[in-house]
């Protein structure tokens, strides 16, 4: 897959950095960090999010399992999507759907006119959101539709492949530290004494392909496609 560009969502940029499973999932795609786009937004928005934390104003209790300060230091070094860099229409088209926040609207119409403007782009989208996903099924939108056919990873995938190329207890050991941060991910790998490659592959499994049921053809094919 090399030559690919990677579009990641603020989601699963600060759970694969909390997981410190960032670099090992560039390498399943052959990728590098210049091959990653970003929100422009995203450095400054988990910044707020960690003053909060400090200050003891969190949202949600899985916020205290987040790596804010490992987040940060990687969203500062990696290449940005910015609202300036697409066009404005497909972009108030997008903020328009329910379930499809501002940063998700700048990557989506990102990934769809760059696409557009080169039909051999590679371009693909990780995300961690499950709302964003289950409402980017619901677009109506021909040209979104058909860019986005099999070009989006969930979370789950990518820690199924990463169990695959790594194995599983190297992978569970980098997430159970830290599997609040995740409703399904503290799901499939309970704890670290109770957790079994085959409880925790058939549990990953079965999110993907529920999923994939709720988004239609958007997931990429892996891993039974």
């Amino acid at each position: 897959m090399a030559g690919c560009i990677y579009c990641i969502d603020n989601d699963i940029l600060k759970k694969l950095a909390t997981f410190d499973l960032f670099d090992q999932t560039l390498a399943l795609f052959n990728a590098s960090r210049q091959q990653v786009n970003i929100l422009g937004t995203a450095q400054y928005k988990f910044q707020k999010d960690l003053d909060k934390l400090k200050k003891g104003k969190v949202r949600s209790h899985k916020d205290n399992f987040a790596n804010y300060e490992k987040t940060i230091e990687l969203a500062k070094c990696l290449p940005q999507m910015v609202q300036s860099n697409v066009k404005m229409g497909l972009f108030q088209e997008l903020s328009g759907i329910e379930g499809v926040d501002q940063g998700e609207a700048i990557l989506t119409s990102y990934v769809v006119e760059t696409i557009q403007q080169d039909k051999s782009a590679q371009v693909s989208i990780l995300t961690g959101d499950k709302n964003y996903l289950r409402a980017l099924a619901n677009v109506e939108i021909p040209i979104v539709q058909a860019s986005l056919t099999h070009n989006l990873w969930c979370l789950e995938q990518i820690i199924l492949k990463n169990i695959e190329t790594h194995g599983f207890e190297f992978v569970r050991d980098k997430v159970v530290p830290f599997r609040e941060c995740d409703q399904a991910i503290k799901a499939v790998f309970g704890s670290s004494s109770m957790s079994t490659p085959k409880n925790s592959l058939s549990a990953l499994e079965s999110y993907i392909k529920e999923l994939r049921e709720e988004t239609g053809n958007l997931l990429h094919p892996y891993p039974n496609q």
